[in-house]
């Protein structure tokens, strides 16, 4: 616990972010969609009490995601990086563009749909 808190210190605290908050305030899907209006690119570090998640994005869309610890990696890690609702976020932006796509061009616009029909199903009760 000690070492995630020390993350998220110097993960939303360094003079480097661009941009940075709870996401409590704001959800990593508004978050995704403005870094996507904007057509930024960099690195996104979420950190909650017990996970740290990351998402690289180019020209606003995002190319990789991976969480700690875990062996989801790109739609499998935003999906789940969407239902976090608490924690921070940093953005930072960087060159990206010799990184591989490993989303194969999809539109963020395409997964945050995705996420939130998968979001809609997991909360309708099963008949």
């Amino acid at each position: 616990m000690a070492i995630a808190r020390a993350r998220e210190l110097s993960a939303t605290s360094g003079n480097d972010a661009g941009l940075r908050g709870r996401l409590e305030q704001f959800g990593l899907a508004t978050v995704l969609t403005f870094l996507d209006l904007e057509r930024r690119s960099g690195q996104i570090l979420v950190v909650t009490h017990d996970h740290v998640g990351r998402v690289w994005l180019r020209n606003g869309s995002v190319i990789s995601a991976r969480i700690e610890g875990s062996r989801r990696v790109n739609r499998a890690a935003i999906y789940e990086l969407l239902t976090w609702d608490s924690g921070r976020f940093a953005f930072t932006q960087e060159d990206t563009s010799s990184a591989v796509d490993e989303m194969r061009g999809a539109p963020t616009t395409l997964l945050l749909v995705e996420a939130a029909r998968r979001a809609d199903e997991a909360a309708s009760p099963a008949y």
